[in-house]
């Protein structure tokens, strides 16, 4: 599929591709609340059984059901979320501190005082769905590390 002359992935693309994600919530109006109110997406649209979000230059997708796990299937999405600038980062945990979100995994920061600085903490939609946010200090050295 891909062409021996490409010289990357979007190649063969007439167009730049958007990143789509689908997750489950038993309960759509309290994954509309969290995504709207809580991380501030852009309802795209609503039907009687999913909901879908502008998700940070994404289309999230919450389709109502207990998901796969629940369901006795593998779900291959461990996390999804956000890799941020380092303020914005900061600016994030001051907002749902604020506003009183449990978090999964809270924030922390490793690495401190070296180039692979790095933070990370991770909270839960109504749907049980983790959503993780991470930031390098230096992202260009983490980027080149593949990090």
């Amino acid at each position: 599929m891909a062409n021996k002359n490409s010289s990357g992935p979007l190649d063969e693309f007439t167009r730049r591709p958007s990143l789509r994600i689908v997750v489950w919530c038993p309960d759509l109006a309290a994954a509309r609340r969290f995504y709207e109110d809580t991380l501030g997406c852009r309802l795209a649209s609503s039907e009687a059984d999913a909901v879908s979000f502008e998700f940070f230059g994404g289309r999230l997708r919450v389709q109502q059901g207990a998901g796969p796990a629940a369901q006795g299937m593998v779900s291959g999405v461990a996390e999804f979320g956000l890799d941020t600038g380092w303020e914005d980062w900061h600016r994030a945990v001051d907002h749902l501190n604020y506003i009183g979100v449990q978090y999964a995994a809270p924030p922390s920061i490793t690495g401190r005082g070296t180039p692979q600085e790095a933070a990370h903490f991770s909270i839960e939609d109504p749907g049980g769905n983790r959503l993780g946010f991470s930031a390098s200090r230096e992202p260009a050295k983490s980027e080149k590390q593949g990090v």
